[in-house]
């Protein structure tokens, strides 16, 4: 009875690791000096067709990352890169955005921040 009751939660925390395997890509630093409505511009890159999670964060001082704008993007060797869409309203400061690729490998090509007027 002990070695099923082992066996079952060794199934189980086998299928745990593998489900959330993922890789998440961080962009550099991006600076915004003008406050206003803003688009990110991302290319994105993977070998197989997914959803990439994309948060956009802002960066205070001491490095602390604050999630501000999060967004889902289907993205394949196929889908046009970059991608662009709105983030919102922007203050000055610096900002980072990272993509969380379900698979285990996945790019952030350029990535910028630009005033969406």
């Amino acid at each position: 009875m002990k070695r099923i009751v082992v066996l079952i939660f060794a199934a189980f925390f086998a299928f745990s690791a593998n489900a959330s395997a993922a890789y998440t890509a961080v962009s550099q630093d991006l600076y915004v000096s003008q406050a206003a409505p803003h688009k990110a511009s991302i290319g994105l890159w993977s070998t197989t067709n997914e959803v990439v999670q994309i948060t956009v964060y802002s960066k205070s001082p001491n490095g602390q990352l604050s999630p501000l704008y999060s967004k889902n993007v289907a993205i394949g060797p196929a889908v046009a890169s970059p991608v662009e869409f709105s983030v919102g309203y922007l203050s000055p400061g610096t900002y980072v955005i990272k993509g969380e690729f379900p698979g285990s490998y996945g790019s952030l090509g350029p990535v910028s921040l630009y005033p969406s007027f």
